[in-house]
């Protein structure tokens, strides 16, 4: 009869996922260990996004306003696949930089960028 341990070890290999997973059960619980890889590159991740990841957002906002004045954030939400939180901090940074600036209204407005 084959142990439930070797039937869960089938299911998971390690060929799929070049980490060896193992399994621990007694009568009442079962535990499964998975090691998680932490290289460097994986626990700076988040911190080289920077200032080269923030322009690249701001430049694809500020593209897409200086084709179209009139947008809304919500359609530049959707244009660029962005939140539309995140495209109202990317607009509120690009206003306090003062690279663009809302002209009229809030519904019949537009934008103006101010340096190129």
């Amino acid at each position: 009869m084959i142990s439930r341990s070797k039937r869960l070890r089938a299911v998971f290999p390690e060929r799929l996922t070049g980490k060896t997973v193992t399994f621990e059960s007694d009568m009442l619980i079962s535990t499964v260990t998975y090691p998680l890889a932490l290289t460097k590159d994986s626990r700076n991740a988040g911190e080289n996004k920077g200032e080269n990841g923030e322009n690249n957002d701001e430049n694809k906002v500020l593209e897409i306003i200086r084709k179209t004045p009139s947008i809304t954030q919500p359609l530049i939400a959707i244009e660029t696949g962005f939140s539309t939180r995140k495209v109202n901090r990317i607009i509120a940074s690009l206003r306090k930089k003062e690279i663009i600036k809302r002209i009229g209204k809030t519904k019949g407005g537009h934008w103006e960028t101010l340096s190129n």
